[in-house]
């Protein structure tokens, strides 16, 4: 009875004997806000599995678990349909293709609706734990590593100029106005490009009216630069002219401008909260003959 017992043993030590390994876990302290971009940057997660083994290859499967500080866990790999991996003898390096497969990973709860709404995770501090567990029963082999990271919330653009409500003189607004927004913040690791749309608030229609079902009269996309020199040419607009008291454009004309700032695909830059399209709070100015005040003032009590 002894021997029985004691054949299992010497196989485990005998095995044990003979396999190391030696793991090392990398993540970018402040890593980029989209869970996506990680896959495509190499320098974001590193996992170095090295294994040294007198036999066969050992399969495993990469367990991932990402939690905040208190140890809630926000998402973890679903280890059913994750992918079994063969460690090779020596050293086997994964990126974060392979250790946060997004396509088996399971987000928890708000971090779930989060993601599914906007590719990233609300801005706090993580940890991101890494495990390698048998393929079959899922118990662990190796240590568990794990490392902290940061996911920063972006500040979105900010219209500057003209500033809500502004009222432009006709006299300069026909040969050129200028656009400033803030940038986003803080900066990301990719080009952003701004796009700035303007629509024209048509009599009878209320600001966001215009916004939402309008075509815009400029649309133009910026990279690299948070200002725009529009050269409308207003002159050919039918409504600068009008002089019917019950019509919103009654002063001259009116629009609503936005900026949003995507990447260079035209992917959204979102905040990682509510606003998932990169889109600025939206701005009314309005353009009309100088008359009695040919400076800039602010038009008082418009409504969106």
């Amino acid at each position: 009875m002894q021997k029985i017992i004691l054949i299992p043993v010497l196989l485990f030590i005998s095995l044990t004997g003979f396999t190391q390994l030696n793991l090392s876990l990398f993540v970018n302290a402040t890593p980029p806000g989209t869970l996506s971009e990680w896959g495509n940057r190499k320098e974001v997660l590193t996992y170095l599995v090295n294994y040294r083994s007198s036999g066969a290859s050992l399969q495993v499967k990469i367990k991932t678990e990402i939690k905040l500080n208190d140890g809630t866990v926000a998402a973890t790999t679903d280890l059913v349909n994750a992918r079994v991996i063969a460690l090779a003898d020596g050293n086997n390096l994964f990126s974060a293709t392979e250790v946060l497969a997004l396509e088996t990973i399971l987000f928890n709860g708000k971090y779930k609706t989060t993601f599914h709404a906007t590719g990233k995770l609300p801005s706090d501090n993580y940890q991101l734990c890494v495990t390698l567990v048998n393929p079959v029963d899922f118990t662990p082999i190796g240590e568990q590593r794990c490392r902290n990271f940061y996911l920063a919330a972006l500040q979105l653009p900010i219209t500057v100029m003209p500033a809500n409500e502004m009222v432009l003189p006709q006299e300069k607004a026909q040969s050129a106005i200028i656009f400033r927004w803030t940038p986003v913040l803080p900066r990301p690791s990719v080009p952003v490009v701004y796009h700035i749309q303007v629509f024209q608030v048509l009599p009878g229609q209320k600001p966001m009216q215009a916004f939402r079902s309008n075509l815009p009269v400029l649309n133009k996309a910026v990279t690299g630069t948070t200002q725009y020199i529009w050269q409308p040419q207003l002159s050919m607009l039918p409504f600068l002219q009008t002089t019917d008291s019950s019509s919103n454009n009654a002063d001259g004309l009116m629009f609503i401008w936005t900026i949003q700032a995507t990447d260079a695909a035209g992917n959204p830059l979102s905040d990682g909260n509510i606003n998932s399209d990169g889109r600025s709070e939206p701005s009314v100015f309005y353009i009309r003959h100088s008359g009695e005040n040919s400076s800039l003032q602010t038009k008082k009590g418009n409504k969106y």
